[in-house]
This record gives structure tokens, sequence and C-alpha cells, in this order.
């Protein structure tokens, strides 16, 4: 596991450290478990980027990517996420080999001096930034899934902060702008949302807590992230002692006998209470440092989660 705290120029320098990063870190070429660069492409206004992860052994192929582009009289300034399985040096980077298409999960950055947080492993890479008052965030690579590699063999997230369907800058509020801990969308059972799972049968699945832009109302949709669907979240509290409780984020979908199944959690990501709490802080647990992240601009009790810097 390496984790790297640093502050970039601006969004696409902020990529530029994300490549090296993943490619050189000492932490992960000990481990065997750097990120191997595919593509690189970096022009006056866009860069892309593509890599595969090695997972922990060195045995998995887990293809993902970024791409930055812009748009400075509509100020905004954008990373698209996006994930595959596979790698074609013939196509561009909206269609790799069975990838997301249409509304991509996204960073909305800016093209000013950005404070960030990368931590990662052979399995994933998850990224926070600091835009302004504001949090975004990514998180590309494996869930760990509630079953074996035989029966789940290919469980890639691609989790973003937005999906950009009510525009893209980052002072955008609205169901769309949330992290992919607690994701939404202006409609109920949205086709894209900023967290796409690829599901046991190969098939991307989108998850959604909210919807409604004016109310953000949350509903039972067919599939959910936990405990961020949990409605009574907002009363959750640290312990009697004083310490946080980190609880796993799951993601879980409704089945036909009125229960659910569970595909797995999220790897090093926590919900934690925000009460006393602030994006930023941190708190130990077993010894190890945790980040604590808003949800893009949301500060109530049920608005934040914790990283593990390890």
């Amino acid at each position: 596991m390496a984790f790297e705290i640093g502050v970039a120029v601006n969004y696409r320098d902020l990529l530029e450290r994300l490549r090296t990063f993943l490619t050189k870190h000492p932490a992960l070429i000990a481990a065997n478990q750097q990120w191997t660069q595919l593509r690189w492409v970096s022009d006056a206004t866009t860069q892309e980027l593509l890599l595969r992860a090695p997972g922990l052994a060195g045995a998995d192929d887990i293809y993902c990517g970024v791409r930055s582009y812009e748009n400075p009289t509509s100020g905004y300034y954008m990373w698209d996420l996006n994930g595959s399985i596979g790698f074609s040096s013939a196509d561009t980077f909206y269609a790799q080999p069975s990838c997301l298409t249409g509304w991509l999960p996204m960073m909305s950055l800016w093209n000013e001096a950005t404070p960030y947080w990368f931590v990662a492993n052979g399995r994933r890479v998850v990224v926070v930034a600091k835009v302004s008052t504001l949090y975004q965030a990514a998180y590309l690579g494996f869930i760990l899934p509630y079953a074996t590699p035989g029966q789940y063999p290919y469980p890639l997230l691609i989790g973003g902060s937005m999906t950009g369907q009510r525009g893209r800058r980052y002072s955008i509020t609205g169901p769309n702008h949330r992290h992919f801990v607690d994701p939404g969308e202006d409609v109920q059972n949205a086709s894209s949302t900023a967290t796409m799972l690829r599901g046991p049968a190969g098939a991307w699945l989108p998850f959604q807590n909210t919807y409604s832009p004016t109310t953000e109302s949350r509903y039972d949709s067919a599939r959910q992230v936990w405990p961020g669907s949990y409605a009574y979240l907002s009363v959750f509290r640290e312990a009697l002692d004083g310490t946080y409780v980190l609880m796993p984020i799951v993601l879980s979908q409704g089945n036909s006998a009125g229960d659910h199944d569970l595909f797995g959690e999220l790897d090093g990501v926590y919900q934690v209470s925000g009460f006393n709490n602030a994006a930023g802080n941190l708190i130990q647990v077993n010894g190890v440092d945790h980040l604590v992240v808003q949800n893009v601009f949301r500060t109530s009790v049920r608005d934040y989660w914790a990283l593990r810097l390890a």
C-alpha cells in the first residue's frame, strides 16, 4: 500500500502526479504492485492516461483510465474516469474493450493549486482533491468482493464525484454531484451515476441513493451503497469512549425475494460520523491514520467518509 499527500499546480499537474505515483512510487515497486502505463497522451488542452494494475500478487490485469479536458469559457476542468476489460491501442479512450459509455463518473476540478491525497495498491487507487472548499474524489479498481475469484473474477468499480448531467462546474449543487460512497442523480433509477460497478455477469451496474435536484430525496433504488442509503444515518455518532467507528461501505442490490444481494465493499474506504468531525481531520484506528472527507460540499453528520492512509 502506498500513499502520497501534496499540492498540484492545477488539474493537469494532478494527473501528471497520479501517473508518476502509480507507476513509480517506491512502496508499490517494492511490493511489485506498480501500475503499467499503456497510453499517455498530453496536448495543450487534453491528457489521456490508460493503465493496467497487477493485483496484489501480480496475477490480475485491471484496466482503468483518466482523461482530462477543459472548457475555460464555461469554467470547467474535468477528469473523465473509465474502466475496461482490456486495452486496445487502436481505440479511443471511450472505446476500450467493454468500457463504460454515456455519462461517465467524473471529477470536477479547477485550474488552480489543488491539495490532494493518493492511496493505492495493486488492486485500486483512491484520489481525493480539495477544490476551493469542496472535495472531489475517485475510486478506480477492484472492490473487495463477497465471492470467490471464480464466482466474481472482475469486480471493477469506477467511482467519481459527478456525472455532468446537470453541468460540470465544481460549484454545481445537486444529486448528480456526489461522491461514489453515496451517489445520486436527478431521476430515480438512472442508468449512469458516479458509482458504476462491473457485475458478476459482466454488465455495468449503476448505484444510486438519492434523486431530485431540489430535495436530494432518498428512495429504495434497485442498487444502493450502504450505509449511505440508511435513512437514519444522520444520528450516527462516535463510540462511548469518544473514538470514531468506521463502517464498511457495501454495494447491494435488491432481489426478487425482497432481500438484498451484496456484491462486496470498498477497499480502505469507510463511513464515519460527521458529529464533531470535519474534513481534513485525521483519525487513528488500530494505529493507522484515516483522512476524513466530506461529500463534495455537504457537511451534515451523514456526509463524511474516511480514507485509510496506508
